[in-house]
């Protein structure tokens, strides 16, 4: 009985695996100040199909969301609603910014889909920049 219960755990951890979104950008980097992470920034569109093709091929992948939540402060934001800062603007969605608790760009917005072995070295480069920055 353990173990069937270990299966279907670990099988709903993989079939649902996703970062751990937050909807409001100050809320957002109120949690990133306090933690210290850097946040990406995902802007996208209810109307794009390479926007939810990112964030259900992409952003569930288990090794992507595993890092995502572990590494960064994700915020999830429409841009047809958009209550978020003028500097987060893109022509063109899906676009993933990074940026450091205070706002500043750690790398250059990512722009569209890319599959999950692309979008990992874009976050693993801008974590490690975000980690090699100087510090105040």
């Amino acid at each position: 009985m353990r173990y069937l219960f270990a299966i279907l755990f670990l099988a709903s951890v993989i079939l649902w695996a996703e970062p751990n979104w937050r909807l409001d950008y100050e809320k957002a980097k109120a949690d990133a100040q306090k933690s210290g992470k850097p946040m990406l920034v995902l802007l996208v569109s209810h109307t794009c199909r390479w926007c939810l093709r990112l964030e259900n091929r992409t952003l569930q992948n288990p090794r992507v969301s595993d890092y995502v939540n572990r590494r960064f402060i994700p915020v999830l934001l429409y841009r047809e609603e958009g209550d978020f800062p003028d500097f987060i603007h893109s022509a063109m969605v899906p676009t993933t910014f990074f940026l450091t608790p205070d706002e500043k760009m750690i790398t250059k917005p990512v722009v569209g889909y890319w599959p999950p072995k692309e979008y990992m070295s874009d976050l693993e480069e801008a974590v490690k920049r975000f980690e090699s920055r100087p510090k105040r």
